[in-house]
């Protein structure tokens, strides 16, 4: 069953559009550009463990990013999530989610009519009320039917916390995920970037907001549908074994295995 709403024009566009703007109006690029001493087609790929360095630069000219004034970028938004678990075919938007993370988060809603979001804090995180998580784990646990995000080690340190709830691993797209795990595929940096299908068991890009295409060593990511920071043609450690394909079911961007 085709995916309503994909054309691969409009998709490519999108990733056209934005490597447009980094070179007309966001220093890094526009930098790059220079460097090169000559019109470049694409951005040279950057991995990810330097855009934390690279911040200042990765927003536009007319939007600069001030620290001391803003948010941390690398939050993401609720709409990101919702989109991304929707690709799973395991998400019910009318039952609450509770996500494991290291910090709070201001989040109430995912998406239009989505369910309630919560935080519960991990085994691991810095806590000065340890009554905090308790309360945290016993709205998990009173919750009805609820969706519980968290990656392995997390749901290790849970295990027995919340038996009813519907499970979904965070995982980085270089990991592999045993048996027909939901899983929600997320980048610190990035964002949540796609799922695998509960139906055709391939990861799913979350075509809506991510651009992906075949580098050299691995899938480079382009974030369309955020500019501030502008991420384009970005690497992610362990993913040289992944290619960008189209899932012949729904015939949507999905990351496969190369194979030999």
């Amino acid at each position: 069953m085709r995916t309503r709403g994909f054309s691969e024009r409009a998709w490519e566009r999108g990733y056209r559009d934005t490597v447009a703007r980094a070179f007309a109006a966001v220093p890094y690029y526009r930098e790059m550009w220079a460097g090169a001493g000559t019109r470049l087609d694409e951005p040279e790929a950057t991995p990810v463990t330097r855009l934390d360095g690279l911040l200042d630069r990765l927003c536009p000219l007319g939007a600069p990013y001030v620290r001391r004034r803003e948010e941390p970028v690398w939050l993401g938004e609720p709409a990101d999530l919702f989109e991304a678990l929707e690709l799973t075919g395991s998400h019910r938007r009318d039952r609450p989610l509770f996500e494991v993370r290291e910090s709070l988060l201001d989040w109430e809603r995912l998406g239009p009519g989505g369910g309630r979001y919560h935080v519960v804090l991990s085994a691991r995180a810095e806590v000065a009320d340890p009554g905090l998580r308790q309360g945290q784990l016993r709205a998990l646990r009173e919750a009805d039917d609820p969706g519980l995000l968290a990656d392995a080690t997390q749901l290790t340190d849970l295990y027995g916390e919340a038996p009813g709830a519907r499970v979904f691993l965070r995982s980085s797209p270089g990991e592999t995920a045993e048996g027909n795990a939901n899983v929600v595929v997320h980048d610190g940096r990035l964002g949540y970037l796609g799922a695998r299908h509960r139906g055709c068991g391939r990861t799913h890009l979350n075509w809506r907001r991510v651009h992906a295409r075949t580098g050299t060593s691995g899938p480079l990511f382009t974030i369309t549908r955020r500019h501030r920071p502008t991420l384009a043609n970005i690497s992610l450690p362990g993913t040289a074994h992944l290619t960008v394909e189209r899932c012949p079911e729904h015939g949507t961007p999905t990351l496969e295995e190369v194979t030999r």
